[in-house]
């Protein structure tokens, strides 16, 4: 049995290490769907629209009448009675009718009421058209903030994505340069022991070693914790191991500055929910307005009873029910001064955030042409370390140069790839905060 159970604990164990060991592959496409599909902050902004919609759902059932049953049991300390005096009736046979004061207590001590109503609101139909409204707003704006949330997590995976990238490079890099310092050192401590060098160099190499190990050891805590993050944006398991694709995307949409302006006027999600506030804001005045209308309702009912005198069991009423609050001391007039400046405050938030989503614009095109020069400038870097580096292979090959300086030129070559990943970050992050700010959702 234990010979059992440790066969059972090592296939689990190792099966667990298989499943751990998996790595997932993705583009930046891949990763950019991922995340809208899977990411938990954009599940909530669903059902927060699905949340509005039912609430517009329960706004819409009030143009319809309502049924209503109301029923009471009740209990009565004293019941009203008719007295009749001795002889009310006159004198029969000689005899008084009736022949002494007598009490008849009328109905129950005991009662039971029950009433079936149908009303149809009439003039509330008018307050009721404005709730609608503003419950379709609420709609509209929980959609906008979904579609705002969507392209905010778009680009974090763009940002998230290729700071992975860098990073990894960095490390190599970073390896590169430890390699390069552990040969340094080596050199430098034989030529201290031929007498060639001072013990300084050898101080300075090892100082070298350590500071290319600690450099290591940073970009690999980087590059873990930016592995979680983007596991986070995309919903997956956070040891998930992931595999990057470098590609980079090159099919932009090129307009210029003034169309992208016009396009983020019609498509930008906080643009779109300030305008949707307006309306929501011009029908709260419509609905502060209708107070001062009288509330009319028709209605049929349908009553039955026990144990009240004079009404028979079962009888029906139908007619119609007015309610109107004569004088309330300005509460209405406040009310519709308050919604006034709700929707003119609305009105100006639109006209700033257009100013704004226009100023943002600006900018990240300026930085898009800005960023696309230093990709340029550090592509041709790229090349001539890897010239250097080429060259310095060769030269090894031919006893001219010192195996340290090889991998002096491959560790600058790593370090040229990494600054150009940088710059190429840079620019693409340029082209995301673009459509960002003109409502297009980044890599989607």
């Amino acid at each position: 049995m234990n010979r059992f159970v440790i066969v059972a604990a090592a296939g689990i164990v190792a099966a667990t290490s298989q499943c751990a060991a998996e790595v997932r592959h993705l583009t930046l496409t891949e990763a950019v769907h991922l995340a809208i599909g899977q990411n938990r902050a954009l599940k909530i902004a669903r059902l927060k629209v699905a949340e509005s919609e039912q609430k517009k759902a329960g706004e819409r059932s009030a143009y319809f009448p309502s049924l209503k049953n109301e029923s009471n049991l009740l209990h009565v300390t004293e019941l009203q009675s008719i007295s009749i005096p001795a002889g009310a009736f006159g004198i029969a046979a000689g005899s008084e009718v009736p022949a002494r004061n007598t009490s008849l207590p009328q109905g129950q001590t005991t009662l039971y009421t029950s009433g079936t109503q149908l009303s149809q609101p009439l003039t509330q139909l008018i307050r009721i058209r404005d709730a609608n409204r503003m419950a379709a707003a609420d709609i509209a704006i929980s959609q906008d903030d979904l579609k705002r949330a969507e392209n905010e997590i778009a680009l974090q995976v763009h940002s998230v994505y290729y700071g992975i990238l860098i990073a990894k490079l960095q490390k190599q890099a970073a390896e590169q340069q430890t390699q390069y310092a552990d040969q340094s050192l080596r050199e430098s401590e034989d030529d201290v022991r031929n007498g060639n060098a001072l013990r300084v160099a050898a101080i300075q190499g090892r100082a070298t070693v350590l500071e290319s190990r600690q450099a290591v050891l940073t970009a690999d805590l980087q590059l873990t914790d930016l592995t979680a993050e983007l596991n986070d944006l995309l919903g997956l398991p956070l040891d998930t191991q992931l595999d990057l694709d470098a590609a980079a995307p090159a099919d932009f949409d090129r307009r210029s500055c003034e169309e992208y302006v016009q396009t983020a006027w019609s498509q930008n999600p906080q643009i779109k929910a300030a305008a949707d506030a307006i309306k929501k804001a011009r029908a709260a005045v419509g609905s502060a307005k209708t107070a001062y209308i009288p509330d009319v309702t028709a209605y049929a009912r349908q009553s039955y009873q026990d144990g009240i005198p004079f009404f028979v069991r079962n009888f029906g009423t139908f007619g119609v029910n007015m309610t109107w609050d004569v004088f309330d001391f300005g509460k209405r007039r406040a009310t519709v001064r308050e919604r006034q400046d709700q929707l003119a405050e609305a009105e100006e938030n639109l006209r700033r955030l257009k100013d704004d989503v226009a100023v943002s614009i600006e900018r990240s095109y300026n930085k898009v042409q800005r960023t696309k020069s230093l990709v340029e400038v550090a592509q041709q870097v790229v090349k001539l370390r890897q010239e250097s580096e080429r060259l310095a292979q060769n030269q090894l090959a031919q006893g001219v140069v010192l195996i340290s300086d090889r991998s002096q030129a491959t560790a600058a070559a790593y370090k040229a790839q990494a600054d150009w990943l940088q710059a190429n970050l840079g620019y693409l992050l340029a082209w995301a905060e673009l459509q960002e700010s003109a409502g297009i959702t980044p890599g989607f």
